[in-house]
């Protein structure tokens, strides 16, 4: 938790011998609680964007959400933020999570019994798994895939 500046102007006292104890932070059950707490400080300048935050966090907020759909059976909605997720990560260049992202998209389409949404994330996601060398997921993601073509051409 950051400190607001008051806080620390007034402990620098009281430690210097200054009789004044620091004032409680504002908005505190010990400040009496009636004055507002101050708002996040952050630019916020998007809309949904969290105050505070630096613009590349919403890529990791959304694969969370994600995450969290997926978790609760909610597999279209966490499909829809990890689509975001992964724009946001490809526009970043951030490999590692786009490919994951990829892989959990597909995921979530196996999820609700669609082989052929997932194969093309899963084709898609099996190339920068090697290259990234991250061989549990891109193990998965192969023996995946042989799961989806088998199942698209009525073998297995």
């Amino acid at each position: 938790m950051t400190m607001p500046d008051s806080f620390w102007d007034s402990a620098g006292s009281a430690a210097s011998g200054g009789d004044d104890p620091p004032e409680p932070p504002r908005g505190s059950a010990a400040s009496g609680g009636d004055d507002p707490p101050e708002p996040p400080r952050g630019s916020g300048d998007s809309p949904g964007e969290p105050a505070g935050r630096p613009p590349q966090d919403r890529a990791y907020f959304l694969d969370l959400l994600g995450d969290g759909h997926h978790g609760l059976g909610r597999h279209e909605a966490a499909i829809e933020a990890y689509r975001e997720a992964a724009d946001g990560f490809q526009s970043q260049e951030a490999r590692c999570s786009h490919a994951l992202c990829l892989f959990k998209i597909a995921a979530s389409y196996l999820s609700l019994g669609e082989p052929w949404h997932a194969h093309g994330y899963l084709e898609a996601c099996l190339p920068l798994l090697g290259e990234l060398g991250l061989t549990r997921h891109e193990a998965l993601a192969r023996r995946q895939l042989e799961t989806c073509q088998a199942s698209l051409t009525g073998v297995g």
